[in-house]
């Protein structure tokens, strides 16, 4: 009877480390089924990513073109327009998307900014607006530069006595006219 008793726990044993090699097994292909998912997934979410960053500089080189070539037509026209309101300008329906894209964030300022706006006026060969916010001169000032022969399109905006230039590529110095501008608005502004 011993003997039998002693086969019945041995065998007992035996089941649970079958069992326990078994539930391993499942365990080892469930966590290597999980690790493949998560690297699809990552796969996957990357191609995505970079999916979207190529759709987003296409866009940009779009919308820089656009803007290149929407600039030398307006800096086309422009000389035409000299002696009209600076902000009438801009607000203009060909201009407006131009000066959008080029102030970005900062257009709704510079709006504000070119409320009680100056003539356009030629200042050398390039054409210069001017203006400043209406009851607030001293608060905010807007200027815009055309520049017809090269067909560019700048736009400076004065918050709290620092400007803020507007369509200069890196490293390109700041066009003359808007140095003297600039400095009329300091000069003002400390009387």
């Amino acid at each position: 009877m011993t003997r039998s008793m002693d086969i019945k726990p041995q065998m007992i044993l035996n089941q649970v480390g079958l069992l326990a090699k078994k539930i391993a097994k499942v365990l080892i292909y469930a966590f290597i089924a999980l690790v493949l998912l998560y690297v699809a997934f990552k796969a996957w979410e990357y191609k995505t990513e970079s999916d979207q960053q190529q759709a987003v500089k296409q866009s940009q080189t779009q919308q820089s073109e656009k803007f290149a070539n929407g600039s030398l037509y307006v800096a086309t026209y422009s000389p035409l327009l000299v002696g009209s309101s600076s902000l009438t300008f801009v607000q203009r329906p060909n201009n407006e998307p131009l000066f959008k894209y080029l102030l970005g964030a900062s257009y709704a300022n510079f709006i504000t900014a070119l409320e009680d706006s100056a003539s356009l006026v030629y200042v050398g060969p390039q054409i210069l607006g001017t203006g400043c916010q209406k009851l607030g001169c001293a608060a905010s000032q807007a200027a815009l530069l055309i520049d017809p022969t090269k067909g560019r399109i700048y736009a400076a905006l004065m918050e709290g006595g620092k400007p803020s230039y507007f369509g200069l590529s890196e490293g390109q110095a700041v066009p003359p006219a808007f140095e003297k501008w600039a400095s009329a608005q300091v000069v003002e502004g400390t009387k």
